[in-house]
């Protein structure tokens, strides 16, 4: 239960953080046209890509550290 919950409130934090992002980066979208859908794609995609590698990278460091001390034992 306590591995779902820190799993469940990693994936709620990594969402809030790319709606927040999403929600600045769309703030200064152009007024209309095709370069308002283009950008509102890659504003999307970055907003989604970069919390979710900053979590993975922080789970991956943590499952190597977890890796070096059975090691140690």
């Amino acid at each position: 239960m306590r591995k779902f919950l820190k799993s469940f409130f990693s994936v709620v934090v990594t969402l809030y953080f790319s709606a927040t992002m999403f929600y600045c980066f769309v703030a200064g979208a152009p007024a209309g046209g095709n370069g308002k859908v283009i950008y509102l794609v890659s504003a999307a995609g970055l907003a989604v890509l970069m919390p979710g590698f900053t979590c993975g990278c922080l789970y991956y460091i943590r499952y190597l550290r977890k890796k070096l001390d059975e090691q140690g034992k």
